[in-house]
């Protein structure tokens, strides 16, 4: 397979420091990797962990040979790449006290074997335009999607998401990987991994409209890192409140 790729993140229009990270690599097999993470904003030192997450994942995958991998040893792979990232963290924390409370999100997507594998911890997001539109191959981490189905009907229809959301309740992390955070992870495969992938922290997604970014995406007239500006900048425009990271991968 070939890759193309563009990733930016930005500081965004309020927060006085930048608490996400991102990486794209690949590797001698030409496999590829492609990593997100949004440290968690109000804890102290989210910046350490998404830093720690994102290098550590990468050192993982420089050191790894998929060759003679099946999808359920692929699966277990990426799930023990998380345990040493916190066993890590643990470490530290251990050794730097002030870190105990420190978490972040996760979206990672690798390449290899002819497929796609996605691994997400909490509320930064992959997602694959299919049909020239944006579908979210992740689900997010939160409050809202642990809500059991017809408990979440009940509160739509009684006007009670609406008016929660103006505080973002709904969006509370149930997940998070930290020394001290509740972890869960959460797979996912994709048999045909050709086409365009856009991975990115919650200060972009929850501040674009899908329609106008799908069609950014799959303008043959412009560059990817054009794309990724583009995009960052729209989120901007419409108020996004946090950092802001994407990453952008097309794979043929």
């Amino acid at each position: 397979m070939k890759f193309n790729h563009a990733m930016l993140t930005d500081i965004g229009n309020y927060r006085k420091a930048n608490q996400d990270y991102l990486d794209f690599v690949i590797n001698k097999n030409g496999d590829a990797f492609g990593i997100v993470c949004d440290g968690m904003g109000g804890h102290a030192h989210g910046e350490v962990a998404s830093k720690m997450a994102v290098e550590k994942f990468v050192q993982l995958f420089k050191e790894k040979d998929f060759t003679a991998l099946n999808q359920k040893a692929i699966n277990r792979w990426l799930r023990n790449c998380v345990s040493e990232i916190l066993n890590e963290m643990v470490e530290h924390s251990n050794e730097n006290f002030e870190t105990r409370d420190m978490g972040t999100t996760l979206t990672a997507i690798l390449f290899t074997q002819g497929a796609a594998f996605v691994i997400n911890i909490g509320d930064s997001r992959t997602y694959k335009i299919v049909d020239d539109s944006l579908f979210q191959i992740s689900q997010d981490q939160n409050l809202w999607n642990s809500t059991p189905e017809a408990e979440r009907r009940d509160i739509q229809m009684s006007g009670m998401y609406e008016r929660a959301n103006d505080i973002t309740f709904w969006k509370v992390l149930t997940s998070a990987l930290g020394p001290q955070k509740t972890l869960r992870i959460d797979t996912y495969f994709i048999e045909n991994p050709i086409g365009t992938y856009m991975l990115t922290s919650d200060g972009v997604h929850d501040y674009i409209d899908e329609k106008i970014t799908a069609a950014t995406l799959i303008n043959k007239k412009m560059k990817l890192k054009e794309k990724a500006k583009l995009i960052v900048e729209d989120a901007k425009d419409n108020i996004s409140t946090d950092n802001l990271s994407i990453l952008i991968i097309q794979a043929e």
